[in-house]
């Protein structure tokens, strides 16, 4: 039963998978012409980005917010076993209030909100309430504050949505597929520096301050 959770990953990731296939509509026409080896230059989209002068500061938002959100799935279980004697009981029910919280909020308030404030108004709310869940899960010594906290995270997830709607607005739709490219590439390269900074830091402060 170890394994259990890997196959039932995979298992959904086929459903995935057959769905695309099968039901989703192609949504481009393939483009015609000769391939170049120039194009898998893995360069080349940054230079495109740098051309868009009105995408760099949401892009670098948008790295920002891939380091932030590294710290939870980074070091939420080693925090919470130390600050809250969480065993992994509490663990995983801490995170799936995180999850049912998060997706609740996906479903439910990232529409409404955007249609009634805007995606800025509601990219500042994510942010505000991000910041919150972070500052009160540093100072949080209960364990059911890690708990009350959880849906703060999930409300702050709003902000992601937000953001990449501004993006979207700002390039023709020829050029979305690029987009999305370079941003991918961006937010795997803050999944691999992210971690690192976040584990490192923990450790080193840990013993002054845990938060």
């Amino acid at each position: 039963w170890l394994r259990s959770p890997f196959l039932v990953a995979a298992l959904f990731n086929g459903v995935n998978f057959l769905v695309a296939l099968f039901v989703l509509p192609e949504s481009r026409k393939a483009m015609k012409g000769r391939f170049e080896l120039a194009s898998l230059n893995p360069l080349a989209p940054l230079v495109w980005l740098w051309n868009f002068k009105s995408l760099l500061p949401l892009v670098v938002v948008g790295v920002v917010f891939g380091l932030v959100a590294s710290i939870p799935g980074t070091i939420w279980v080693l925090y919470g076993a130390a600050r809250f004697g969480w065993d992994p009981v509490h663990l995983g029910l801490s995170l799936s209030v995180f999850g049912v919280s998060g997706a609740l909020c996906q479903a439910f308030l990232v529409g409404p909100l955007t249609r009634r404030i805007g995606d800025l108004g509601t990219l500042m709310i994510g942010v505000g309430f991000d910041t919150l869940a972070y500052v009160l899960m540093g100072f949080a010594d209960q364990s059911w504050m890690g708990y009350a906290v959880a849906p703060l995270f999930a409300l702050g997830g709003v902000a992601m949505p937000a953001l990449q709607s501004l993006l979207t607005s700002q390039v023709s739709d020829e050029e979305q597929g690029q987009l999305q490219g370079v941003l991918a590439s961006l937010m795997s390269l803050t999944g691999i520096i992210g971690p690192v900074l976040t584990t490192a830091l923990y450790f080193l402060t840990r013993e002054i301050w845990i938060g």
